[in-house]
């Protein structure tokens, strides 16, 4: 087997852990939060203290300036200068009272629950993939057909989670702007992060492909042979 193509792929094991792992970790205190609120709820409601005023919960949104791109709508004071500059924010973190929500809305975070699971299995499932292809890889077996249908498998995962983040971000896009109206800023549908979600899907796929080619021209030249 070419050594550089164990170093290639265990090099490709290692980031693609650490991108997995620092996505978990930064959604992790954003899962812990959300919890809270939820509790926080439900407790209210037991004890009979719950008022429409309390129902917030935090959404997140990406907006782009009505004025246009680059028009710097807001200020914000310069500690060092005392001067105010002129900035804009792309994303919105905020608290808003949910209970406006339109009820095709609310049955989308519904779906959206049930989704997690899976979502978490598929999380869990490709690094143990990853790490049986890269033992399988190391033990000169890349082209054994059980390693093929591991990395297949990756990828259809990898495309999985692609598509449960462009849910999730268009259900939160759909609850900032029938809750939200902001002045100088309009709240807009972007993919970001998703398009690293849906590369590795693509690579890990057309990887998979081109080990099944070679795999066959292998097999017909041990015929021939």
């Amino acid at each position: 087997m070419n050594t550089r193509l164990k170093i290639i792929c265990i090099l490709f094991g290692i980031v693609y852990f650490y991108f997995i792992g620092a996505t978990i970790f930064e959604l992790i205190p954003i899962s812990i939060s959300n919890f809270k609120e939820s509790h926080k709820e439900g407790y209210n409601k037991v004890n009979k203290k719950f008022d429409d005023s309390e129902k917030t919960e935090v959404v997140f949104f990406q907006v782009k300036p009505s004025s246009g791109f680059r028009s710097m709508p807001s200020s914000v004071m310069n500690l060092k200068t005392g001067n105010l500059i002129q900035t804009e924010f792309p994303i919105f973190i905020a608290k808003v009272n949910k209970t406006q929500l339109p009820q095709w809305i609310k049955t989308g975070n519904f779906f959206f629950v049930l989704l997690a699971f899976p979502l978490l299995f598929a999380i869990i499932f490709i690094p143990v993939q990853i790490y049986r292809v890269i033992s399988s890889i190391v033990k000169n077996g890349i082209f054994s057909p059980k390693n093929i249908n591991r990395i297949r498998w990756i990828g259809y995962c990898l495309l999985f989670i692609f598509a449960g983040d462009i849910f999730s971000n268009f259900i939160s896009t759909a609850e900032a702007r029938s809750l939200v109206t902001l002045e100088n800023y309009r709240i807009i549908f972007k993919m970001d992060e998703e398009y690293y979600w849906l590369l590795f899907a693509l690579v890990t796929l057309l990887f998979a492909e081109i080990l099944k080619i070679s795999h066959t021209i292998k097999e017909e030249q041990d015929l021939t042979i």
